[in-house]
């Protein structure tokens, strides 16, 4: 017992709690750095993610932006090309009808032009009975041929069918052709009958137009190549 000392057993508890005070220290702080870069690693891949979201979104943006600027341009260089075309067709229109303006000046070239016109729509109507409508100025060039459309439906008939079909023509006193789309009708007549049920229009005006319908893609390639 006389080796026993107390001030050294206390030292020695001291320094040794010390230590492990000291050891728990390091492995807290080692514990709060890692944990600290842990966070941090983390709060960086937030904040770039977050980044690079933002400028995905950005240039996603951008490209969408892009994309009807330059489709909005395409779209409006297609719609000043189709008014263009548009408006060249329409002068080409109003010069072809002009110049059948002309033409029709000359009474007998107009004279043999409504004949065929009447005797087309009577092989498309095919009734016992018609009856033309045409401009007032028109009524006696018309009435000095329907003799001469019945005696050419009936032949035009009997060859194709070997079968007699006549057809009576007779002219509307009561109403005239006018005007269509604002504009004076040029001439030709409108056929109809069963009391005006059944028409068929074959003034010079609708005419023009069906044949710039039928000639549209030949004109277009003609005019618009690419």
């Amino acid at each position: 017992m006389a080796d026993f000392n107390p001030q050294e057993r206390v030292k020695k508890m001291v320094n040794a709690i010390k230590a492990e005070a000291t050891e728990k220290s390091e492995q807290i702080k080692d514990m709060a750095a890692q944990q600290f870069r842990i966070e941090k690693n983390k709060l960086l891949n937030q904040q770039k993610e977050r980044i690079i979201e933002e400028y995905k979104k950005k240039i996603e943006s951008y490209t969408i932006e892009k994309r009807i600027q330059r489709s909005s341009k395409i779209n409006q260089s297609r719609l000043s090309k189709m008014q263009a075309r548009f408006e060249l067709i329409q002068r080409l229109k109003e010069e072809v009808r002009q110049k059948m303006a002309q033409l029709i000046q000359n009474q007998s070239v107009y004279k043999e032009l409504l004949k065929n016109l009447i005797v087309q729509g009577m092989i498309k109507l095919l009734e016992p009975r018609i009856e033309l409508t045409c401009l007032e100025q028109d009524v006696q060039l018309v009435n000095s041929i329907l003799g001469e459309c019945q005696l050419e439906f009936q032949q035009i008939i009997k060859r194709e069918t070997t079968k007699d079909f006549k057809t009576t023509l007779s002219i509307n006193q009561s109403q005239y052709l006018t005007e269509k789309s604002g504009k004076p009708i040029l001439g030709g007549v409108v056929l109809s009958c069963a009391n005006s049920r059944i028409v068929c229009s074959n003034t010079l005006d609708d005419r023009l137009e069906l044949s710039l319908q039928e000639f549209l893609p030949d004109i277009r390639n003609g005019l618009f190549r690419k």
